[in-house]
């Protein structure tokens, strides 16, 4: 039988390194401080960490426009100091992951600052010029394309205008990342998330979005037609390497287009934002999210409820500001459904959403730009700010309290960690039951030598669907009774309960 992959046993925690933790005293998170809180993970349970890029980089979309593909930004620590960190997760079973952004570079890195108003560079066809800009809109508002002072050419970004699409039709540019990817795996890493995989250039500049609504619609600047043969080129490339975990990012709420991504020969896990990041808590969305992915899914799904580009769990699903118990019960979701959860930062502190009071409390390039949008388009700053709000991802960055938080909820965490690790059909079983009763969600899931039962209800009092089985809570009072956000789990193995 084919071995399961280290990373569908694994629960995976994210950490967005600028708020992590400070080794330095400078008020922002580092390499140094991400390493004294090693511990921390090992005591979570945790098996893999996903690290938000870390690279030189202007900071025009916090880290996400890279300037070198192949170095450590100095804010962060150096090389030595990344090279500790996987030597300590590896030290102590934990694999890492790093974030890949191959879509575009900032507008600093040699590579554009050579192409730049410069059409004899080497580099020119790395990316993509025109003298006759199609109607293509940036996804942070605004024009996608910004004039060059003497080519009278325009260059593409799908982003920010510091922020350069790479041209993937040019295979001179895989190559690159190529070696890219090398690096890394010698510096030891276990794994690549890919950010916006599909929004790669790999056609060129197709024909004009249409206009719906006032708004247009992206039809032809993502998703191209030749996008799965290069993304299948990449993995291979990957995976002739070794046993690498490859996480795709997927800019669309489509689950038919979010599957495309993966499979045997492309992504092992895509993240599908439809489960998670919800605005509002309703248990009967929840549900049709898991099964839609039970029943369309090619594979594995991903369970997250929180990143660090979308406001808190705790502050979109709670019913209170602080609404522990129903973080709890979601947890107990996260770590009992079918799929590979991804924790993010702070969640097992029961952190919530960070507001800013003016413009210069937003950090985000996203929020910024909307901000000035909604000035130009006659808004008062008071409107403007609230428009930035709505679209800033500063919600989920703020630093990490240490020492803070709710101790009950991390030591739910750890408890939940720990049932999942030891539980072989609670990492990779397959689901034999899924099914909704008002607001309460019952599965159960099973190998060939074990099944587990799981009940977690999020409305009133219900009778527990599973209470013939004879058992304990795991937590509540009553195994045939289940509280509001109070849930049941319950294992056997070869038919026999333990």
């Amino acid at each position: 039988m084919k071995p399961i992959p280290w990373w569908q046993e694994s629960v995976c925690y994210q950490i967005y390194l600028p708020s992590f933790c400070d080794g330095n005293g400078d008020g922002r998170g580092d390499f140094p401080g991400m390493l004294t809180r090693l511990d921390h993970l090992t005591a979570l349970g945790v098996g893999a960490v996903w690290i938000t890029p870390f690279y030189p980089s202007p900071l025009v979309d916090n880290g996400y426009d890279i300037s070198d593909y192949c170095a450590v930004d100095p804010r962060f620590g150096d090389m030595g100091d990344f090279r500790r960190v996987v030597a300590g997760c590896h030290a102590r079973g934990i694999r890492v992951i790093i974030d890949l952004v191959v879509n575009h570079v900032s507008s600093e890195h040699p590579w554009f600052q050579d192409a730049w108003n410069n059409p004899a560079s080497q580099y020119r066809d790395y990316f993509i010029f025109s003298r006759q800009p199609n109607n293509w809109q940036s996804f942070f508002s605004g024009p996608a394309w910004t004039p060059e002072p003497d080519t009278g050419e325009f260059y593409y970004h799908k982003f920010a205008p510091q922020q350069v699409d790479l041209n993937w039709a040019n295979p001179q540019v895989e190559r690159e990342i190529h070696r890219v990817i090398d690096f890394w795996i010698a510096q030891g890493v276990d794994g690549f998330r890919f950010d916006v995989i599909n929004f790669l250039t790999t056609d060129g500049i197709l024909a004009d979005n249409p206009m719906e609504n006032g708004e247009q619609r992206h039809a032809h600047d993502v998703n191209q037609p030749g996008i799965i043969r290069a993304l299948q080129r990449l993995c291979r490339y990957v995976r002739q390497r070794g046993e690498f975990f490859l996480i795709g990012e997927i800019g669309s709420d489509d689950l038919e287009v979010i599957r495309r991504y993966q499979g045997a020969d492309l992504m092992d896990v895509v993240f599908n934002f439809n489960l998670g990041s919800q605005k509002t808590f309703d248990a009967s969305r929840l549900f049709a999210e898991l099964t839609a992915m039970r029943e369309r899914q090619p594979g594995p799904p991903t369970l997250f409820f929180s990143s660090h580009d979308m406001p808190r769990m705790i502050s979109r699903f709670g019913e209170s500001a602080r609404d522990v118990d129903r973080a709890r019960a979601v947890l107990a979701l996260q770590l009992t459904a079918h799929g590979v959860p991804f924790i993010f930062q702070g969640e097992e502190f029961g952190m919530t959403d960070f507001v800013a009071q003016s413009l210069e409390q937003i950090v985000d390039v996203q929020g910024r730009t909307h901000y000035q949008t909604a000035l130009d388009a006659g808004m008062t700053a008071e409107q403007a700010l609230a428009v930035a709000l709505e679209h800033s991802r500063d919600a989920s960055r703020a630093p990490l309290a240490w020492g803070e938080g709710d101790a009950s909820l991390r030591d739910d965490y750890r408890q939940l960690i720990a049932l999942r690790n030891d539980t072989p059909a609670l990492r990779h079983g397959q689901y034999t039951t899924l099914e909704l009763t008002d607001a309460c969600l019952w599965f159960s899931r099973a190998t060939p030598d074990e099944q587990v039962w799981v009940a977690i209800n999020f409305g009133a009092p219900v009778r527990n669907p599973w209470q013939h089985i004879e058992g304990a809570m795991l937590y509540g009072e009553d195994a045939l009774w289940i509280g509001k956000n109070q849930f049941f789990i319950k294992r056997s193995c070869h038919g026999k309960a333990q």
